[in-house]
């Protein structure tokens, strides 16, 4: 809103004719803005927030909406973040993100900021690029007068096409009158068929691009309303198409530099700049390197990623980041809080040891390109979702299927983006078109019912639907099998599948298609050709939930199918044997095993078994908290009380499908209805009650509730008046329900329930089903799956397990009768019994920690273990049992069966298909962990573990793990951060006194000694660590205990010494996947190469190993056989190692099986079969990677809903020009926007609201009625209410495309309306710039007048009149007279300027006051006003001194005159001479009488005045002429040419003056060739020396070459210094400049710098000796004459270099060169301006041309100030153009410059 009030005021200044103008009014509008912008405020009061950017505002605000504080450190934090952050907030919010996690995300860049990391703290505003390095305020006007021009110009364009239009109008009129025709009979079509008629679907995308275009435009432009909070990414330009089309092609690509999407035209390049920093600064990780390097280390853990390896580098066990449980906690530092399990640390630190010095260095995930820090998690899973699927989903059409389909749309169901989903694109389909053309009687059916039956030509589709097909059919031709054979048969050879067109392929001709086409015909021959409808995971499932009683799989159409209606609309029996063939191979595609895969991944057991059997019901919703939560929300509304069982939904299904046939809805009682067998129906009586309700409420059948369930508001059987109307497809639409009953209905159909309905099961744990529902289809399952298996719940479980056939509860007929324990009065038939008493033996032992993972974890850690024991799984999977536990009867229930049931696991079911029940590892008791657990060291007393003795014998009260308070602190090393208490601690001393041999060192003493050890038979540990067992042995008996407790537990702190890991390196040695692994697992599943264990891990295990190798099974199975084994165990021992041996095979073979132990777990496997097929679980893997997992469908769900609530609106009283802005501005009727009107009306009522109010509303829609769109003003109809003024009505963008297709108020343009559009566009574009560069015109010359406003420059206080040189009669001394004449002090009454106190004479001081009081209006506030105000100044043209008042005002009443016009023309002048001394230039080759060799003279011969003839005859002219037009390019705006542009210039370099137009300014068309090297050269250095006069100086005028730019000259190698000099004159020369190299311009420099700052600058002008640098080393120079190693970039000599090398000059040297210098700079004695001379102000020398800015004043070499308030190039020291370096002092008067200059 501020631009475009700016940009309008703007557009006003072309009429202005004052700055001052602009200035005031510019300034009342700023105000209006900033009070309205606070108005807008709601955080007030708060200094830190007021100055923070605007975007964080608007972040805080939302986070305040949401109920969080936002303390003032974090408002302190924030305010350290950059400009360019700012724009990534802006990015951010875009794509959906939470404000919490941007918040996340600021916070760690501002604590970079913070800590003097960031890298734009210290940028300064740069000045725009605008050619405004001349004059400002005269710029400002001519930019404004060329502009006005402009827009004539571009006025009549605009005449021209509206002229165009007017002639285009009845044309478009007759093309939307066909248009309409046709739309008009395929509605017809559709809807006689019973579908929905949507436009929006058949229009060509590209006209749906256009019109959402220009709804765009029209809504950010032109709209009042406020859109700043709404997704700003609208613009064609910024779809992935086009960014790729920038990645790959940059600026040489076609479709992003395009004026307007598609069109042949490029934009300008200022629009082109902004979309390619767009592209730089957006979506940057979307680049194909970004995906390349996210293929490359993805599987990668997070913590082994640079950040984190560096903590541990540098910080170790006080690192916060590399030691955090997760991702997230390491991001934010908080691993001290939430650390990883001491096992999991000591694992990273292993690899960290042999991964560094970086780790893995992943690209991708940076939190901006380039940067070391990562990306938020959230950031990197939207990321990788990316790289995985690309964002197909975010589009508009994915975004507006969301609003109609709801939680069924592709987007929440299909990873990558679905092809040929369509019915017709089937390969049925395509093989009818391609066969038989128009006569096909398939793919031309209306409907796909009809085109399974090839009625085609009885129920055909509308010629505009068929067009469609046509149309993607010729475009698809290369899906026909004969080219995806070729193919197959020869790969990237082949010729066929490449062709562009189907006759190229047929012919063998033609170039082949891009490779970005060829990658998309490849991918769809891979994945392609296999995606029938019915294959979808949903229709698994129902297949393997329900069989052939199943209401979706076996459906006709998938209609059909989706709908319910498999039973009442089937599909033909051998197609339905097809899919059950298909289904019994793919039993794995159902949902469930796609989450175990992505919850548990390489470790999942579910997805890897043999087959569907032992996961039945493994489904998470079936759990009994699940059911539960059913049973109080949803079971009152579709399950009544046993006495209405028959309401039901299968019930009403059953009559409506039967009637009086059906014998479910006719028993007697329920449990004759479940069976459905008709052989004890009701009543008379009763049947005639039940089919009245039936005929009452039929829609509440499954069929009904299913097209509810899909379809929404746009279902018609559901909403329809009654079944007949609901089964007619023809009158379903036409014989609706009344509203009050549809409501009814709706409101029956949703599902309640904050748990069982839920997406996941993390979210149906967290009780968040409504944020985050499953499919409303989904829901009717699950509630239908509920009502039927009551008897899977627990309790029946229980009484199955207690009391077998004699149960009173599991055997009922139905659940009232299973409550009431009543099986014996009313069971259930014996066929069903014995269903239930299948499933309790084989599948009830379903709970999640029965799983194998929570298994192991039991096993391997026991009570230590943080999995088996969380209350539910997604706890577990987090590690959270400690903090979530569940409760002691159900952990003390789960330890017991795990001791049971702890084989069945993949490591022991391996051993089982390798030795059967009898193998080493499942043919234990227990697991051996479990069986050598220690149960002293576990729970509460952890500290008794092995590593905590050896801590407390090694360090005493110094150890950092014993002594800490818990095992997490223990583990990472904060015993003195985080201590126990000291009675804890003295309890744990008192014991290590009685158990310090227990230590591993002990241990390993007795291991490797025996009884000759000298540590573990010691008396006491002081004993030990001296080494002293020998002679301080403990008694006998002791000894004794202490052996056998290192028996006892002997190996069983180390998995990888099971034997199991000790046969995998006996027959594999290094090459073994088992013991090589990090990990038990990981090893169990022979991941060694994935997941491996450190190299000096590896190494211990391998010398071990080699020590142990008899303990591997075959081995133990030769032992156990006795005498009748081959003795292999016994190979090599001694006496003494066979005795060892025996005695270890006898403690470690553990308690056999019984007989009947071993048959359980027999039958057990064999039940549970694993897919042992490499390739077949490889196929299981790629399929479940492109399946959707909860978590994504989630994130997906998150971004639609806020993108819906986001959509851009504009006001309804807006719509006739935003129709207009479609239509080439043609309005429209008022009967078309009432069309439109009721179009968005119905489009609203028909938007599927899958979420329901108990969701809430969404970020974004803080205003939004019911359905979330923003509408808070509507009536019922939807279209605004007018009793609610306060809140506007609204249409949205997505509304408007879909009102606008149905009405067809669209008409596409044609060539001629195209390129008009693409004028325009660049019209406009270039209308931007114009407002751009004219803003940033007049803030320049805002900026220029407060400069003027503040004080005098440099110039205006230094200048010396060429006729009055003395110093005191400096402007400065003027001043300083006027200041206080009486002060005896003023620097004006010293006898010289160096500021030494010597008072001149009297006499002397009335003399100077006479002539400050003649010259008072030569002080610098009167040249200041001269400056400001021009001929507008009244001050300085008085006649005398104005009256002052004691401020130096001048007084209101003050009546002095006003002076001579002579006197002030005079006055004029000397200002002007003044500021640009360089007008006073007198050319060096100027006689003494040629005054008017100067080029302000020439200037004024080029504009026509007559003062450069004065005092001249006809000979004299004529001379003068000629040497005026000689010497052109000697004008002040030529020479300020080449300062700005240097080379780059083309004016002056031109052979002849270039031809002008009656402004002065060279003509576009002007082609005058350029002058010849020489000339350029020649031109060059004159400007050179008129820009710095010194450099022509000479002492003898005779000896022209004796000059500095000629010392120079011959230092530099040049030629030039050698004119017209034979051999001695040139060695006479030669050594003239040898002796004088001190006079070169750069030492003058030198010199002039040194005085005023000594220290800042080496003195080489005080060297006895040159330089080497200084030519006369010719030798050793290079292409300057300087030395290389003595220069930096600009050929300066280094700042570092030392003041001066070898013998310092004399006094008497000194002093003069001193004098020397002192003389070569006075200032240039120009001619004096005589009286006459006419005033010639300063002219605009050429019209902007958008050149780079100088940071130099052109006219006076002034420094630019570097605060001006625009940001572009950074400001150098140096000319960008010549390459000069910048000087800080005056180049006339030596003068140091000051920093305000």
């Amino acid at each position: 809103t501020v631009s475009v009030l700016y940009w309008k005021l703007l557009t006003e200044l072309q009429s202005l004719s004052s700055i001052m103008v602009f200035q005031h009014r510019y300034e009342g509008v700023k105000e209006d803005m900033e009070e309205s912008a606070k108005q807008r405020r709601q955080l007030v009061g708060n200094n830190l927030f007021e100055n923070l950017g605007e975007p964080i505002k608007n972040l805080l605000q939302e986070i305040e909406k949401e109920g969080k504080d936002v303390d003032d450190k974090t408002l302190e934090l924030l305010s350290h973040i950059t400009v360019k952050q700012l724009a990534k907030i802006f990015d951010m919010l875009g794509q959906g993100e939470d404000p919490e996690t941007i918040l996340a995300w600021l916070k760690r860049r501002a604590r970079k900021n913070r800590a003097g990391k960031d890298e734009w703290k210290d940028e300064r505003k740069k000045m725009i690029a605008t050619g405004a390095e001349r004059d400002p305020i005269a710029f400002y006007k001519a930019l404004e007068a060329a502009n006005a021009a402009k827009a004539e110009e571009y006025e009549q364009m605009e005449e021209d096409r509206q002229q165009l239009r007017l002639a285009k109008a009845k044309e478009r009129e007759k093309r939307r009158a066909e248009k309409q025709k046709e739309l008009e009979a395929a509605k017809k079509a559709v809807e006689d068929q019973g579908g929905w008629w949507k436009a929006a679907e058949h229009m060509p995308e590209k006209d749906k691009n256009a019109i959402n275009n220009a709804f765009d435009k029209f809504a950010t432009k032109e709209s009042d309303f406020d859109n700043g909070d709404k997704d700003q990414d609208g613009e064609w330009w910024k779809r992935d198409p086009f960014r790729r089309d920038w990645e790959r092609h940059k600026a040489k690509g076609k479709k992003w530099t395009a004026v307007i999407e598609g069109a042949p035209e490029k934009a300008t390049d200022a629009e082109l700049a902004v979309r390619e920093e767009f592209y730089k600064g957006n979506d940057w990780w979307k680049a194909d390197r970004y995906k390349r390097d996210w293929e490359a280390t993805k599987d990668a853990d997070w913590w082994k990623e640079e950040p984190y390896i560096k903590d541990w580098q540098q910080n170790k066990h006080d690192g916060a980041r590399w030691k955090a449980a997760d991702e997230e906690s390491g991001l934010e530092s908080e691993g001290h809080t939430y650390p990883a399990p001491p096992e999991e640390q000591k694992r990273r630190e292993d690899w960290y040891k042999a991964n560094g010095p970086r780790g893995v260095v992943k690209k991708w995930n940076a939190a901006t390109e380039g940067d070391p820090e990562k990306c938020s998690v959230p950031e990197k899973d939207a990321r990788e979702e990316f790289y995985r699927n690309g964002d197909w989903w975010k589009n508009d059409d994915a975004r507006q299927a969301f609003k109609e389909q709801g939680l069924d749309a592709d987007a929440l169901n299909f990873a990558g983006q679905p092809q040929d989903t369509e019915w017709w694109k089937q390969e049925p389909y395509r093989e009818d078109y391609f066969k038989n053309g128009d006569k096909g009687k398939k793919w031309a059916a209306a409907t796909e019912g009809a085109g399974i039956d090839g009625t085609a030509d009885k129920n055909p589709a509308p010629e505009v639907e068929k067009k469609r097909r046509e149309d993607w059919y010729k475009n698809n031709w290369w899906k026909q099998p004969e080219y995806k054979d070729d193919w197959k048969k020869n790969g990237k050879n082949g010729k066929m599948w490449k062709a562009p067109s189907e006759d190229a392929a047929k012919a063998g001709t033609g170039k082949p298609v891009g490779e970005e086409e060829k990658r998309h015909r490849e991918d769809w021959y891979k994945n392609g050709g296999d995606d029938e409808w019915w294959k979808k995971p949903q229709f698994v499932e129902d297949y393997f939930q329900k069989g052939p009683e199943g209401r979706h799989w076996g459906g006709k159409t998938e209609e059909d199918g989706n709908g319910g209606r498999a039973q009442e609309n089937p599909a033909a029996p051998e197609e339905k044997q097809k899919r059950e063939d298909w289904y019994r191979q793919n039993w794995w595609k159902q949902p469930k095993y796609t989450d175990d895969f992505h919850k548990n991944g390489a470790l999942g057991a579910a997805w890897k078994a043999g087959n569907d059997g032992p996961n039945t019901d493994k489904e998470w919703w079936k759990q009994p908290p699940f059911i539960e939560n059913w049973s109080t929300t949803m079971k009152p509304k579709t399950k009544p009380d046993d006495q209405e069982w028959w309401k039901q939904p299968e019930y009403i299904e059953d009559f409506n499908l039967k009637g009086p046939e059906g014998k479910k809805w006719t028993a007697a009682d329920e449990t004759h209805g479940i069976e459905g067998k008709g052989d004890k129906p009701a009543s008379p009586e009763e049947q005639k009650k039940r089919e009245d309700w039936y005929r009452d409420n039929w829609w509440k059948a499954p069929q009904y509730a299913f097209d509810w369930a899909k379809k929404g508001p746009s279902g018609k059987r559901w909403k329809a008046a009654s079944k007949a109307a609901a089964d007619d497809p023809k009158k379903g639409a036409k014989e609706p329900c009344s509203e009050e009953e549809e409501k009814a209905r709706d409101a029956w159909y949703r599902p309640v329930g904050d748990m069982w309905r839920a997406l996941g099961e993390e979210a149906g744990f967290a009780k968040k089903a409504a944020e985050t529902p499953c499919t409303q289809s989904d829901a009717l399952n699950r509630d239908e799956w509920y009502r039927n298996n009551w008897w899977k719940a627990p309790e029946y479980i229980e009484d199955w397990k207690k009391n077998g056939a004699e149960g009173k509860k599991w055997p009922a007929g139905n659940e009232a009768a299973g409550k009431a324990g009543e099986a014996d009065k009313d069971p259930a038939s014996d066929e069903e019994k014995q269903k239930r008493d299948d499933w309790y033996r084989n599948n009830a032992d379903n709970e999640w920690w029965k799983e194998p993972q929570y298994i192991e974890d039991w096993g391997q850690n026991g009570q230590d273990g943080a999995k088996w024991n969380a209350d539910n799984r997604p706890n577990a999977d987090k590690s959270g049992g400690k903090e979530h536990p569940c409760t002691p009867e159900e952990k003390e229930e789960r330890d017991e069966w795990y001791k049971k049931n702890w084989w069945k696991t993949p490591q022991a079911k391996d051993d089982w298909d390798k030795n059967g029940a009898a193998g080493p590892v499942c043919g234990r008791k227990l697991p051996t962990a479990v069986e050598r657990q220690d149960p002293e060291a576990t729970g509460d007393d952890w500290w008794k573990k092995p590593e905590f003795i050896e801590d407390w014998m090694k360090k005493g009260d110094a150890g950092k793990h014993w002594t800490a308070e818990d095992p997490v602190a223990a583990a990472a090393g904060q015993g003195h951060k985080k201590p126990a208490t000291d009675p804890e601690k003295e309890a744990r001393e008192q014991w290590y006194k009685d158990n310090w041999w227990k230590a591993p060192s002990c241990v390993d003493d007795w291991a490797k000694n025996g009884a000759a050890g000298k540590k573990w038979g010691a008396v006491d540990p002081e004993a030990t660590k001296a080494n002293e067992g020998d002679t301080k042995p403990a008694s006998d008996d002791e000894k004794d205990k202490r052996e056998d407790w290192y028996r006892k537990h002997g190996d069983a702190d180390e998995w990888w010494k099971r034997p199991e890991f000790i046969e995998d390196y006996a027959k594999a040695g290094p090459a073994g996947k088992k013991w090589t692994a990090g990990n038990p697992t990981a090893g169990a599943l022979g991941q060694g190469q994935e997941c491996p264990a450190s190299g000096p891990e590896k190494k211990k295990r391998e010398d071990w190993y080699k020590d142990n190798w008899w303990k591997a099974p075959e081995y133990s199975e030769d032992w156990a056989k006795g005498p009748a084994g081959e003795g292999k165990w016994k190979k090599d021992a001694t006496p003494e190692e066979e005795k060892a041996r025996d005695a270890w095979f006898r403690e470690n073979q553990g308690e056999p099986l019984s007989p009947e132990e071993q048959a359980e777990r027999d039958d057990w496997f064999k039940k549970h079969p694993e897919e042992t097929s490499d390739p077949q679980l490889d196929k299981r893997e790629e399929w479940f990677k492109k399946q959707l997992s909860d978590d994504d469908k989630a994130r997906r769900m998150d971004w639609l809903r806020d993108r819906a609530a986001n959509d851009k609106c504009i006001l309804e009283d807006e719509l006739p020009e935003a129709l207009a802005a479609i239509n080439e501005g043609q309005k429209p009727t008022d009967k078309q926007v009432k069309a439109i009107l009721d179009a968005v009306a119905k489009a609203r009522k028909a938007e599927k609201d899958d979420f329901g109010p108990e969701a809430g509303k969404k970020k974004g829609a803080a205003d939004d009625d019911d359905d979330g769109m923003g509408r808070d003003g509507d009536d019922e109809d939807g279209m605004g209410r007018d009793d609610d003024e306060e809140k506007p009505k609204v249409i949205t963008q997505d509304e408007f495309l879909k009102a606008v297709a149905e009405t067809n108020m669209y008409v596409p343009p044609d060539e001629d309306e195209l390129e008009m559009q693409a004028e325009e566009e660049r019209v406009n574009q270039e209308k931007d710039e114009m407002t751009r560069q004219e803003e940033e015109a007049a803030y320049l010359a805002m900026d220029a007048e407060e400069e003027i406003a503040k004080q005098p420059e440099e110039w205006q206080k230094k200048y010396v009149d060429p006729e009055n040189p003395e110093w005191w009669k400096r402007p400065e001394f003027i001043e300083s007279f006027q200041k206080d004449p009486e002060d005896a002090e003023a620097d004006w009454r010293m006898d010289d300027e160096s500021g030494k106190k010597r008072p001149i004479s009297g006499e002397e001081a009335a003399e100077r006051e006479q002539w400050y009081k003649d010259n008072w209006w030569k002080a610098p506030k009167f040249s200041q006003e001269w400056r400001r105000d021009d001929d507008n100044g009244d001050n300085w043209k008085k006649q005398s001194r104005p009256e002052e008042e004691d401020d130096g005002a001048v007084r209101e009443d003050d009546e002095t005159p006003e002076a001579s016009p002579e006197e002030i023309k005079e006055r004029e002048d000397w200002f002007r001479n003044a500021k640009n001394p360089e007008r006073q230039f007198k050319d060096p080759e100027a006689k003494e009488d040629e005054w008017w060799k100067t080029p302000k003279f020439i200037e004024d011969f080029q504009e026509g005045g007559d003062d450069c003839m004065r005092d001249a005859d006809e000979d004299e002219k004529k001379k003068r002429e000629d040497w005026f037009k000689d010497n052109w390019w000697k004008a002040p705006k030529y020479s300020t040419e080449w300062r700005r542009d240097g080379e780059a210039g083309d004016n002056w370099k031109k052979a002849g003056r270039p031809d002008e137009d009656e402004d002065g300014m060279v003509r576009d068309d002007d082609e005058t060739p350029e002058a010849t090297p020489e000339e350029v050269k020649e031109r060059e250095q004159w400007y050179k020396n008129a820009k710095n006069p010194e450099r022509t100086f000479k002492e003898e005028e005779d000896d022209w070459w004796q000059t500095p730019e000629n010392i120079e000259d011959f230092q530099d190698g040049g030629d030039a210094c050698m004119r017209d000099a034979d051999e001695d004159e040139k060695e006479k020369r030669e050594q003239w400049y040898k002796d004088n190299w001190w006079k070169a311009p750069k030492h003058m420099e030198n010199w002039t710098k040194a005085q005023k700052e000594p220290e800042a600058a080496p003195d080489t002008w005080m060297r006895a000796a040159a330089p080497v640098d200084d030519g006369m080393k010719r030798d050793e120079e290079d292409d300057d004459g300087m030395k290389r190693d003595d220069e930096d970039d600009d050929g300066m000599k280094r700042d570092d270099e030392e003041p001066f090398v070898g013998e310092k000059i004399t006094p008497e040297q000194e002093a003069e060169r001193v004098a020397w210098y002192k003389k070569a700079i006075e200032p240039f004695h120009g001619e004096k301006l005589k009286d006459d001379e006419p005033f010639k102000g300063e002219k605009l020398e050429e019209p902007f041309s958008g050149e780079k800015l100088k940071d130099e004043d052109p006219f006076t070499g002034e420094k630019l100030k570097d605060e001006d308030p625009f940001v572009g190039e950074k400001l150098k020291d140096e000319d960008p153009f010549t390459g000069e370096k910048l000087k800080d002092e005056d180049p006339f008067t030596g003068e140091k410059l000051k920093d305000e200059d």
